[in-house]
């Protein structure tokens, strides 16, 4: 994969190079790639007024080698499908907590670079990073040139940004002002580090650790296994992304003892966004699960 990564630039490089010596024009509006001086399109003019101005973040839908991470191969974001994304994330998460909390709220708190990329990337073994948040200051979301606007799949945005988003979000709200410590106590020695998206049987053979796998532990997703700050966390965007018929299918099949561990957790935390934020879980689920199903209403065209 990377040999034919490096394959592709040799090759597309001295196109590029010869149409500037030939002064052939390029359409830098539309560029997916940070140029300077860039000219401000449509899209640009719109982030400005629904992102950069009500809530002081920066969206980065250009790949900026600065902002990439070096580690992985990686190629921009589509220009349409960053537009659609952008409509899409500001109505189904930047407003849920608009909604609830008031735009002072998300202001101070949300991270002020979120940034696109078009393709997945994955970690040292072989996982699939659906984002990255740096010390509450930028998101990074992937894959979004595999994204199907024209059909739009609500479990797949949850999946790849909006549980993540939650998640991330949630990160930088006990950051700020840390949870009962006694949640990380409730299951110590049952987290198994980065050995969570797999598991060995009896017959010694390893196997891939569903999420369904992780509920009998007491733990909401298989990642929630990794640490207990991501257990935490899991907990909140799991529930905000999901109807309470899911949540009950969960507690009915992590049994008795996984249904009772998972309670004990949610309490916890739901107390802990209740009294620290102010934030009722409920209340932020029933905005979220609502604006879910708005989202075939949206106009996701491209600005031009």
């Amino acid at each position: 994969m990377k040999k034919y990564y490096i394959y592709i630039l040799t090759a597309v490089l001295p196109i590029l190079w010869g149409a500037c010596n030939n002064g052939d024009d390029i359409d830098t509006k539309h560029s997916i790639f940070s140029t300077e001086p860039m000219e401000h399109n449509g899209f640009d003019e719109w982030l400005l007024a629904n992102y950069t101005y009500p809530y002081n973040v920066d969206f980065k839908y250009r790949m900026q080698d600065i902002e990439s991470d070096h580690k992985y191969n990686l190629v921009p974001a589509d220009y349409d499908k960053s537009v659609a994304l952008a409509k899409i994330i500001k109505h189904v998460w930047m407003e849920a907590y608009t909604e609830l909390a008031g735009p002072a709220f998300l202001r101070s708190y949300v991270p002020k670079t979120f940034h696109l990329i078009g393709s997945p990337a994955y970690d040292s073994s072989g996982t699939k990073v659906l984002g990255t948040a740096e010390g509450g200051k930028k998101i990074t979301l992937y894959e979004v040139n595999s994204l199907d606007f024209e059909n739009v799949d609500i479990e797949v945005l949850n999946e790849y940004y909006f549980k993540t988003m939650h998640h991330e979000f949630a990160h930088i709200l006990h950051q700020k002002r840390n949870y009962d410590p006694s949640f990380d106590r409730i299951t110590e020695g049952k987290y198994v580090g980065s050995d969570w998206y797999f598991y060995v049987a009896e017959n010694g053979n390893s196997y891939l650790r569903e999420d369904a796998d992780a509920w009998p532990e007491g733990f909401v997703t298989a990642y929630a296994m990794s640490e207990a700050r991501e257990d935490f966390v899991e907990n909140i965007a799991m529930y905000v992304t999901h109807d309470q018929a899911y949540w009950d299918n969960m507690l009915k099949v992590a049994g008795t003892a996984g249904a009772a561990i998972i309670n004990q957790k949610f309490t916890i935390v739901y107390n802990y966004m209740l009294e620290t934020w102010g934030i009722n879980l409920d209340d932020l689920r029933e905005i979220v699960l609502r604006r879910q199903q708005e989202i075939p209403e949206l106009d996701l065209s491209t600005i031009e």
